[in-house]
């Protein structure tokens, strides 16, 4: 009895961690020699981890397929398939909450797909949500982060870490596209939400 009491904190717990992340509203573009793009919008997901000044995304590409979409394009074929891009990001560059402040900062940062690590920069726009002021006196552990929003776009070329036995994979390129994102402040315990990556170095 007291094993199916564990079992079932346990899974409660879980439900509980997980229904505090938040997405992002995400597009993704797929394009074979800069033409013919195919566009399709879905959730990713941004944690912030305050213990090691890291940025973390993580796309799976899964939640981007349509159901009866016949189009034989790269992103249709990635079902199984989660993307990351890891970043450096100090606490000290987040700009200062106000209703007008914005910061754009450019970030070297990793993307990691198939089990590979690529370098990758990108340019991120950092801004206060309209809410912000009013929220500083929010207690919630998330409240610094839920005070910004994020832009940014971030380029991958599929292969650079896979290859394909269609030629005309090789020539997409593909685009990820975050507008107005939201922050998940990474908690003690969340660690697993990122554990294809996170124990491991990107170098």
């Amino acid at each position: 009895m007291k094993h199916y009491l564990i079992i079932f904190i346990f899974i409660v717990c879980a439900k509980l961690s997980a229904q505090e992340i938040v997405s992002s509203s995400s597009s993704i573009e797929s394009c074979a020699d800069s033409a013919n793009c195919y566009t399709v919008k879905g959730p990713a997901y941004l944690f912030y981890d305050e213990s090691k000044n890291d940025l973390f995304l993580k796309i799976m590409f899964s939640d981007f397929k349509r159901q009866g979409d016949t189009a034989d394009v790269w992103l249709n074929r990635t079902s199984d398939s989660i993307l990351y891009f890891k970043a450096d990001l100090q606490k000290e560059q987040f700009p200062t909450l106000s209703n007008q402040n914005t910061k754009t900062i450019e970030l070297n940062g990793q993307v990691y797909f198939n089990n590979k690590w690529r370098d990758q920069k990108i340019n991120l726009s950092i801004f206060s949500s309209e809410n912000s002021i009013v929220n500083t006196s929010n207690t919630n552990a998330n409240f610094k982060y839920d005070n910004y929003k994020v832009n940014f776009s971030l380029p991958f070329v599929p292969k650079q870490f896979k290859t394909y036995k269609k030629s005309h994979y090789t020539k997409q390129t593909i685009s990820i596209n975050i507008t107005m994102g939201r922050i998940n402040l990474l908690k003690p315990g969340m660690e697993n939400l990122l554990k294809d990556i996170y124990y491991q170095s990107s170098h």
